[in-house]
């Protein structure tokens, strides 16, 4: 692998997660101790990182080093990710159990369409 394809690899990984974990650029590189743009850099796959930047982001993110860097998750995080997509599942059972079969069509299907239009526009928006 090429350090050009490893970088942005890493930085896909890190927007992901922070925007996985619900926070700013700014929360995050605070967290790592780094600059917002060379944080944004990063993400853009535009430059590399020193091993203390690596340790720092990835506890800023709270991934492993091995995710970070390659992608690998180690079966605890494997488990903990299955038992909170359960969870979710779980939640949106108990809002739609209540409803008999026609609304509830209609409600699943409402779902399906914000889901893919917040899939296109990249992000929710708060109302």
């Amino acid at each position: 692998m090429d350090k050009r394809r490893l970088n942005e690899d890493i930085g896909v990984r890190v927007r992901r997660r922070r925007e996985v974990l619900g926070c700013t650029r700014e929360q995050i590189a605070e967290r790592a101790n780094i600059s917002v743009q060379f944080l944004f850099d990063i993400e853009k796959g535009k430059k590399s990182m020193t091993a203390l930047t690596i340790v720092n982001l990835a506890e800023a993110l709270s991934v492993s080093i091995d995710f970070l860097l390659l992608g690998v998750r180690d079966h605890n995080e494997q488990q903990s990710i299955e038992v909170n997509k359960e969870r979710k599942r779980a939640a949106i059972e108990s809002v739609l159990s209540p409803l008999v079969p026609e609304p509830r069509e209609l409600a699943e299907e409402m779902l399906r369409l914000f889901v893919r239009g917040v899939s296109m526009s990249g992000k929710a928006k708060k109302i």
